[in-house]
């Protein structure tokens, strides 16, 4: 007896996958589908070494991580003309990551970046950091403590110059190189919402906010969240360089405190004769000053609290081949023994002074 024969099957998956294309064109939707359906299933989002066996538990058929990292980093021609696609491009390009769009850069965590009107909002608190009286400082600087929600915003040397030049001030001046490294601005809520949503080490709400995180403005318009003890940063946006540098100028221009470009020389007379014949009655409190400098391989380093007499240490480091290292709050020599020597030289010099 003929046995009857049974219903044909379907060789199509019975559950079509949410948020995925299922014609021929695979633009980066197609691709954010793959890895929404795959971390939905296993709780995580894929990576270049997730196996076969796993996108098939999450009924992905036909694809592993290897060969979804390739069409991800290798577009095909309706990827490559996505628009949204060659925004992650230009990301991958702003943040220096030579290998291109990978499949963490399609996590909504790593594609989230702050509104140009929320940057805008945040760089609308920038300001300079005041003198702190003693005890209240953060550096040797002498800038004062951070509050709650302050950040120190590092912006990029070509920025720092452009408005120290519009300003009229004198960018040599210990004083002005102070401020220009001790800018602030107060972190809004869509900041924080921001660091909190993206996954970074810490949450906003652990501790003074100053104590993980900075932010560099770099000459390039590209704004990143920086950690302050371990390695790494996060992008963030983009921001209006013209329109940041001229905010500076205004700021540093409102500043009475500062050296004067056409004043130069006689400031830098005023400081040269200052060390040449220290003020009477202060010998020792600079000699006691430079000795709390501490040798680190081929670095000076200076301590952690505020120096009266900076100046004129800062003067006298440099003059003697030090190069000043305002983040690291130390001065760099070409080796070792350069280091030791100057350290020594200057104590030298004071004591018989």
């Amino acid at each position: 007896m003929t046995p009857k024969p049974g219903p044909k099957l379907d060789a199509t998956p019975q559950l079509g996958l949410p948020f995925v294309q299922q014609g021929p064109a695979h633009d980066l939707t197609y691709y954010i589908g793959i890895c929404t359906v795959f971390a939905g299933y296993h709780k995580r989002w894929p990576t270049a070494q997730a196996t076969r066996e796993e996108f098939r538990a999450a009924r992905i058929p036909g694809y592993d991580g290897r060969r979804l990292a390739r069409e991800v980093r290798f577009p095909g021609p309706a990827l490559a003309q996505d628009p949204s696609y060659q925004a992650l491009q230009e990301r991958c390009r702003a943040e220096g990551i030579d290998d291109g769009v990978g499949l963490a850069m399609l996590d909504p965590r790593h594609r989230s970046v702050l509104q140009d009107k929320d940057i805008a909002e945040l760089f609308e608190s920038l300001a300079l950091a005041g003198d702190a009286e003693a005890g209240c400082v953060r550096y040797a600087t002498g800038t004062a403590l951070h509050a709650p929600d302050e950040l120190t915003l590092h912006c990029g040397e070509a920025i720092r110059m452009r408005a120290v030049e519009a300003a009229r001030l004198d960018a040599l001046d210990p004083r002005v190189l102070r401020q220009m490294f001790s800018i602030r601005v107060h972190a809004n809520d869509a900041l924080k919402q921001f660091i909190d949503r993206v996954g970074l080490a810490y949450r906003s709400s652990d501790g003074l906010l100053a104590d993980h995180y900075c932010l560099e403005a770099s000459d390039d318009g590209r704004l990143s969240i920086r950690y302050q003890m371990v390695e790494g940063s996060r992008y963030a946006g983009r921001f209006d360089v013209a329109r940041q540098t001229a905010r500076l100028a205004a700021m540093l221009a409102a500043r009475p405190d500062l050296a004067r470009a056409d004043g130069r020389k006689d400031a830098a007379r005023e400081r040269n004769a200052a060390v040449a014949a220290p003020r009477v009655g202060c010998d020792e409190e600079l000699l006691r000053q430079l000795r709390t400098l501490t040798l680190d391989g081929s670095s000076l380093m200076l301590p952690i609290q505020a120096l009266s007499r900076l100046s004129d240490i800062m003067l006298s480091v440099q003059e003697a081949g030090g190069v000043y290292r305002p983040r690291q709050q130390r001065f760099d020599f070409p080796d070792n023994t350069a280091a030791a020597d100057v350290l020594g030289h200057l104590l030298a010099r004071y004591e018989g002074a």
